[in-house]
């Protein structure tokens, strides 16, 4: 107070009835508007300097003790310069007292007081300082227990002490005849007289416990009375509200009874309005057994709570079942000790769970977990800890009903292999209780044995069946999961990836010479190689050839077929070296007949005399596979239109001159045709050429056409 408001060099004056201060060549006297314009000042001045914030709120509540009470501000200052002067050692000193600020002409004066005020210890100074505050509040019983502290000298110099400290001891003499009387009415066995003198003595002091518990006792709810006070403990302390039927207008004052306290304990008030919103009190003593009773400031009915353990439950729990067990987690209420969760199971058995875990540092929530039940209701109870009066004390706790749901058994192994009428088969082991269904996750698969909602599922694939028979479409790569489903629960599985690669088509195949063929196919989109297998008929070892599509087109394919009748199918290899690939459905493939070939020869005609005969034809069928066959083409030699030179490419192009059927071919193997000359064209070119049955199949073996001439 000196450094707020004297300034450098000045004094105070507060022994001549006001509280005035001398500054260079004036005095002012401290009043409410002067404090308020000392704060104004001080605040312009101080706030780019940095000024205390807590001086300006210092002033102010200076002003406003001011205001109540113009004299206050002048006894505060008083009885904090007279505990200055006793603490010191040289307090009986006049120039101590100047040491403090006070006017020279009033130091020895101000001396002479303090050796005359009684001298107060600790204990005494706390009860002095808090007794006038405990009467304004109306707390009788702990201002009267401040006086009972102080010595009987205290008031003997001030008379306004004096009339409080009488006007206190009157107020306790009232209230004290009013506990007497209720007592008496207790002992008649007359309870509704005795709650109204308890009521009374309540009113006249409601910090005292013995007139509050009394009325607790003795209190005896009327027809159409409001119902209790409503509690109920929370995180933080007790919420209160006023029953439904309770005067919404009534003023109250609600106090807290704690059990087991001693009695010489004033009671503590819960500041805040009583209304239909909750009233909080957070100072309730965790652990303990407490009742609240909401005083009529007036006529009126009391509002008494029922007993209530202050024991805050656990807040947001929530349980989730899963495989075979359940989880929960919570929010412990702060002041709690400890946590106890007990399971009790469909045939009635409770026990108890294991400690939590641990809060983690994002929520705060503790957590617990029961494996290995079997499926059925389970009820889940949480309770709280708590250090009470002579133990431990637990709350009543709060219950979450449950069940462990049947789930199926995982998948635990998944594989598939290719089809010998196409596609491909997956093979698996576990599943068992439900329904394996074949999926393909849209992003990363979740991990097997992974727990999930079978309506978070993607669709099954539709090309396979319940029996893990697949026919993929061409282009098809995909990593398939296999999850095991049982109603509303599902169970991850493992996966694998298959494909099945784009068909080959546009396969011919043809001889080329003994033993070759070569093959031509249309190559198929994103395959990197091309599988050809040649497989003899009507049975035999198969051989595969890999093809690579830069060689393919680059070269061609020619591979080595032997002389009999063999089967080339070609299909595409998989992209990927992980994927199983799918058996092609309908591969495309060729039938390559026997190696047959139809070798003729233009043999000159033998001599007779001086002239040689006609030329002889001879027609040969080789078959080095072996029979070969029926159906065998007609060969026909067809000479040049117009004779001569001109060299037939086609049959259409001359005469046919003669024609070994192929039945004549396959019954002698060799046949020889007599070819006359004619006359009188001279010499002219011929040709054979295979028609009809298999000529695209059988081979023509045609001598050099230099030969081809019938002279």
């Amino acid at each position: 107070m000196g450094e707020l408001l004297v300034p450098a060099g000045g004094r105070f004056r507060v022994l001549d009835g006001i509280f005035a201060v001398e500054g260079p060549g004036r005095r002012r006297h401290v009043g409410a508007g002067a404090l308020r314009g000392l704060r104004a000042a001080r605040g312009a001045a101080g706030a780019a300097a940095g000024a205390d914030p807590g001086a300006g709120a210092l002033l102010e509540q200076l002003a406003a003790i001011q205001e109540r009470d113009p004299a206050a501000l002048r006894r505060i200052l008083l009885y904090q310069l007279v505990q200055l002067l006793h603490d010191h050692p040289r307090g009986d000193l006049p120039d101590t007292a100047a040491g403090f600020g006070v006017d020279p002409d009033e130091a020895a004066a101000l001396v002479h007081a303090a050796a005359g005020s009684p001298r107060l210890d600790p204990a005494q100074r706390a009860a002095a300082e808090g007794l006038e505050d405990a009467w304004l509040a109306g707390r009788v019983r702990a201002a009267a227990w401040s006086a009972a502290v102080l010595p009987p000298s205290v008031a003997a110099g001030d008379p306004l002490l004096a009339r409080r400290l009488a006007e206190l001891a009157g107020r306790v003499r009232a209230a004290d005849a009013l506990l007497d009387e209720a007592r008496e009415y207790e002992d008649r066995e007359d309870p509704e007289r005795a709650a109204a003198a308890y009521g009374q003595a309540a009113r006249l002091a409601w910090d005292c416990p013995r007139a509050v518990r009394g009325l607790v006792r003795t209190h005896r709810p009327a027809d159409g009375d409001p119902g209790p006070l409503e509690a109920w403990p929370l995180p933080g302390g007790v919420a209160l509200r006023r029953p439904p039927g309770a005067d919404p207008d009534g003023s109250r004052r609600v106090v807290r009874l704690t059990r087991r306290e001693p009695l010489t304990t004033p009671l503590p008030e819960v500041p805040g309005p009583l209304g239909a919103e909750p009233l909080t009190d957070r100072r309730a003593p965790l652990g303990r057994e407490v009742r609240y009773v909401a005083l009529p400031a007036e006529g009126g009915t009391p509002l008494i709570s029922a007993p209530l353990l202050v024991a805050p439950e656990a807040t947001e729990l929530r349980v989730t079942d899963g495989r075979a067990r359940i989880e929960a987690s919570w929010l412990r209420p702060p002041g709690s000790t400890g946590v106890r969760a007990t399971l009790t199971g469909p045939e009635g058995r409770t026990v108890e769970l294991g400690p939590p875990v641990a809060p983690g540092p994002a929520d705060g929530r503790e957590a617990v977990r029961a494996e290995g039940l079997e499926p059925g209701a389970y009820v889940l109870r949480v309770r709280c800890r708590y250090a009470g009066v002579g133990g431990e004390v637990w709350s009543g706790g709060v219950e979450a009903p449950t069940a462990v749901h049947p789930w199926p058994e995982p998948v635990v192994g998944l594989g598939a292999v290719a089809r010998d009428a196409g596609g491909l088969e997956f093979r698996w082991t576990g599943g068992g209780g439900g329904r394996v269904r074949f999926v393909q996750w849209p992003g990363t698969a979740p991990a097997e044995g992974a727990e999930l909602a079978a309506s978070a599922l993607p669709e099954a694939l539709p090309w396979v069946d319940c029996d893990g028979i697949a026919q993929p479409p061409p282009g098809t790569l995909a990593t398939v999961s296999a999850v095991a489903v049982l109603g509303e629960r599902a169970l991850a599985g493992p996966g694998v990836v298959v494909e099945a690669p784009e068909p080959v088509t546009g396969l011919t195949v043809r001889r080329t010479t003994a033993g070759r063929a070569r093959i031509s196919f249309d190559w198929p989109d994103g395959a990197g190689r091309v599988t050809v297998a040649v497989t003899p008929e009507p049975g035999g070892e198969r051989a595969e050839h890999p093809v690579v599509r830069a060689v393919f087109l680059r070269e061609g394919l020619e591979l080595p077929v032997g002389p009999g009748a063999v089967r080339v199918t070609a299909y595409a290899a998989p992209r990927s070296a992980l994927a199983t690939a799918a058996a092609p459905r309908d591969a495309e493939q060729a039938v390559l007949p026997a190696d047959v070939a139809i070798a003729y020869r233009l043999l000159p005609g033998p001599r007779r005399m001086l002239r040689r005969g006609p030329a002889v034809l001879r027609v040969t069928l080789h078959a080095p596979g072996g029979d070969p066959g029926s159906g065998l083409p007609d060969f026909v030699l067809v000479a040049g239109a117009g004779g001569g030179a001109a060299r037939p490419h086609r049959p259409a192009d001359g005469a046919e001159l003669c024609r070994v059927t192929g039945a004549e071919l396959a019954a002698s193997g060799t046949v020889e045709r007599e070819i006359d000359p004619r006359a009188p064209g001279g010499p002219y070119a011929v040709r054979g050429f295979l028609l009809g049955g298999r000529a695209a199949s059988v081979r023509l073996d045609e001598p050099s056409l230099t030969s081809l001439v019938v002279r």
